[in-house]
């Protein structure tokens, strides 16, 4: 035993004792002055709080049997011999509680144990137990904590109570049991959000450790909704059409038992509802509600392309149908790309001919903010020329003059393609064809024919025209040209008139000077009257550059009509059930580019050009679809049964996840429900809430209270036997829609033979988290639990009530001592 004092400082009252004996005056009566001494100092060592305490020698051990249904017969009797067997090994002194999972009798294991506790219930509460345990081991004492289970607890709210022994270092020792290996369902999930019309998804995971297939059936309201066949284990995927929004009870059986069939409440949330902006496909609205099916709404936007008249905030999807720009204003885009980035809405652009680059978007926001790149190429059209050459060959052409002619002639020749026409006319007093009209690609041989020309003779040029004139006139290119190569030293004669009249029939006429003279008037007038260009070739470095035509370019159109075979590149959520191999080749599409980041769902084999992209923008996502959802371009789709349901698919996974501005969640705590509102945009409205009955009417309004900027919560409280429906929405109206929501009855906890084995704790690592060991059930009987946590005093006894009472004591007998007679001495 130690003793201390909590307050030491009032000791110090201990130094007025001596005044006892001399204040008011020396005292003569030593009895009364030591009874006085006396009941100070007990006073004073009374105020320091004297304690006694002592270290707790008694450990303190826990071990929690769990006999629930979950648990193999066959290890039942093991594990109560195993916890009887656990106690007869600890010392005699230790105090032992047994704690009692599923079972009204412990068959003699507790017999030997200080206390037994039995949880009563259907479940495997370990998270109950544990914090027993703890509660079980005093603070500061040592002791151990033996966890004897399968490990399938029906809560999940185990990992406070162990956090709880790892602070205090009390271990948790686990021992094993084998569970039960029957066929179960274990889990029962559906794709949020479930609306009506649409493809649901349900999944049901089943556990058991035999390998067999065994078939799920899904039923509901009307009877059997639908059935698949899974291999245990592993998770059954049913599909159904809820037929109506509200709330929907299903169950998934797998067998007859009770254990056998796990059930729970859906929310089915309105169908999605579409702004259609269409323009060239007439009645593609009525079209493209009947392909999507109950779980569209599609309403018809303004023919003038404006906004509706409640704004664009009660619509999930916004769609363009082949809208050319010029039919959507600009103030109309720039509203629908802000609800897209600000507001979460989704948008689907979609069409042919008369959409994207071609429909006039380009550096429009909408363009801007889709995932794709407009492409528009362009076709370089050289058209067709024939050339007639008229080389003068004259005596005056010798020397250096008819070797700059030759050159001349051969730029000229080069320039020429093909599908081009070239001629050799030469005059030299007479006229004749050196080389007659044929098609540029004989290349050789009119490079012969060049080589062959020589200067000589009389200049006659005027019937040398004439001939070209007659050659050129019939035949059939875009641009006829004929170029005259001389020195200017020619007869005179009928020019002019000869060279209009070839004007008139689109034939031009070019001149070119050949040697060192500088001008000549003569061939400007000639190149001037046939509509040509006067060229100057004085030496072989300044030869000019000729002209024969002007290329152009046109704009190919970006849509392209034929077979175009397709790949998927997306992952299954663009797809669900539906077999993108299964969809034909598209008859046409606009040709376009991926944006860096965008998430290419479906493109061309052949080209890699996307059909379907889509990407994030702000809080909404943006999807281009380079082909009209019921128009040409998807014709041979329209005979698929896998059409309908992939676009169905892409407009959901386009649209906002939820029209409200809020994001709303219900979580429960046994009778205790928190609803979360988190706000999604900064529209100005304010989140509510009331508890329907099961066909969603009547209920109890709930209070939201705002916890943070844009972070609500209302609490309220439930029977946790009973389903709670909730109906929120904005105190904006039924602009912004509702959106239900729903928890089934002790959501938080399953039920004893349907707990998922994948959710279920880990022994062996608890038992290594808190420094405990784990343990096979053939060891457990001969396992002596160490004991650990016992750090600090347990046992503490003051000691200032006892001073404060002998201090009275005293006081008492000092008064008594003063009110006894006193004898005095005879003559005193």
């Amino acid at each position: 035993m130690t003793l201390g004092l909590l307050q030491p400082a009032w000791l110090f009252l201990l130094l007025l004792v001596p005044l006892v004996w001399f204040v008011p005056r020396p005292t003569r009566d030593v009895r009364h002055a030591a009874l006085r001494s006396i009941v100070l100092a007990l006073i004073a060592l009374g105020l320091a709080r004297p304690v006694s305490w002592s270290d707790g020698g008694v450990e303190h051990h826990v071990v929690i049997l769990d006999l629930t249904e979950s648990v193999a017969a066959a290890d039942v009797v093991s594990a109560r011999e195993a916890a009887r067997k656990i106690r007869d090994g600890l010392d005699d002194d230790a105090r032992c509680t047994l704690v009692v999972l599923g079972s009204t009798t412990d068959a003699g294991a507790g017999s030997s144990y200080d206390e037994v506790i039995r949880l009563a219930g259907d479940g495997s509460p370990l998270a109950d137990a544990m914090a027993l345990a703890n509660r079980r081991v005093p603070e500061g004492s040592a002791g151990s904590v033996v966890l004897i289970s399968d490990g399938l607890a029906t809560d999940q709210r185990w990992g406070a109570a162990v956090r709880a022994l790892e602070d205090r270092g009390v271990p948790l020792h686990t021992v094993a049991l084998t569970a039960h290996d029957d066929v179960r369902p274990v889990g029962l999930s559906a794709e949020e959000p479930m609306r009506v019309g649409g493809v649901a998804r349900v999944w049901v995971d089943i556990a058991g450790s035999s390998a067999q297939a065994v078939e799920v059936t899904l039923t509901g309201p009307g009877g059997i909704r639908s059935r698949a066949t899974v291999t245990v284990p592993g998770r059954a995927v049913l599909e159904l059409e809820p037929k109506q929004a509200g709330f929907l009870p299903l169950e998934a059986r797998v067998g007859t038992a009770s254990w056998q069939t796990i059930a729970k409440t859906f929310a089915v949330q309105d169908p999605l509802r579409v702004l259609y902006y269409g323009h060239r496909m007439q009645g593609a609205a009525g079209k493209l509600g009947e392909l999507l099916g109950p779980g569209f709404d599609v309403q018809d936007g303004r023919t003038d392309g404006g906004l509706p008249a409640d704004g664009i905030d009660g619509y999930d999807l916004v769609m363009l149908d082949d809208r050319p720009k010029k039919t959507l204003p600009e103030a109309t885009q720039k509203e629908l790309v802000d609800a897209v980035r600000s507001r979460g809405v989704g948008m689907l652009v979609c069409g042919g001919g008369a959409s994207f680059g071609a429909g006039g978007y380009h550096e429009t926001p909408i363009a801007q903010n889709l995932p794709v790149e407009f492409i528009h190429k362009e076709e370089k059209k050289d058209p067709s020329t024939s050339l007639a050459l008229i080389i003068d060959t004259s005596g005056s052409m010798t020397g250096n003059r008819i070797r700059i002619a030759k050159e001349v002639a051969r730029l000229a020749i080069r320039r020429l393609l093909p599908h081009d026409k070239i001629g050799i006319v030469e005059f030299y007093g007479a006229k004749r064809w050196a080389a007659p009209l044929q098609s540029a690609a004989n290349a050789i041989d009119i490079q012969r024919a060049l080589n062959r020309l020589d200067a000589g003779g009389g200049t006659i040029l005027l019937p040398a025209i004439e001939e070209a004139y007659y050659g050129l006139k019939n035949v059939q290119t875009r641009y006829k040209h004929v170029m005259v190569l001389t020195d200017a030293g020619v007869e005179t004669g009928a020019y002019e008139s000869l060279m209009r009249r070839m004007a008139r029939d689109g034939i031009c006429v070019s001149t070119i000077l050949c040697g060192p003279g500088r001008h000549s008037e003569f061939l400007v007038q000639v190149a001037d009257w046939g509509n040509g260009r006067y060229y100057n070739a004085s030496n072989r470095f300044n030869l000019p550059e000729i002209m024969l035509k002007q290329p152009s370019t046109s704009r190919l159109p970006s849509y392209r009509p034929g077979e175009h075979i397709l790949e998927p590149r997306a992952g299954a959520g663009w797809w669900g059930q539906t077999d993108p191999t299964a969809l034909p080749p598209l008859a046409g599409y606009v040709e376009s580019k991926a944006k860096p980041g965008a998430e290419v769902v479906l493109r061309t084999a052949a080209d890699n050009h996307p059909v379907i992209a889509s990407w994030r923008i702000g809080l909404g996502r943006m999807t281009a679809m380079m082909t009209e959802p019921t128009g040409p371009g998807t014709e041979p789709w329209r005979d698929s049964d896998e059409y309908g349901a992939f676009l169905a698919r892409v407009m959901t996974r386009t649209a906002a996840d939820q029209r409200l501005p809020y994001r709303f969640e219900l979580r429960r705590d046994d009778h205790a429900l928190r609803l979360f509102a988190w706000r999604r945009t900064r529209l100005p409205a304010k989140p509510l809430a009331a508890v329907v009955d099961a066909t969603g009417r009547g209920g109890q309004s709930i209070a939201f209270r705002e916890r943070a900027d844009g972070v609500w919560t209302a609490d309220f409280v439930a029977d946790p036997e009973e389903i709670v429906h909730v109906l929120a929405g904005t105190d904006r109206g039924a602009r912004h829609g509702s959106y239900r929501l729903v928890s089934d009855p002790r959501a938080d906890v399953a039920a004893e033979r349907q707990v998922d084995p994948q959710t279920a704790p880990d022994l062996a690592r608890l038992a290594a988290a808190t420094g405990g060991r784990h343990l096979p059930l053939s060891n457990a009987a001969r396992f002596t639990p160490a004991a650990g946590g016992g750090k600090s005093p347990v046992a503490v006894s003051p000691l200032w009530p006892w001073c404060l009472l002998l201090a009275l004591v005293f006081y008492l007998a000092d008064i008594l001592w003063r009110r006894l007679p006193r004898r005095r001495p005879l003559g005193t």
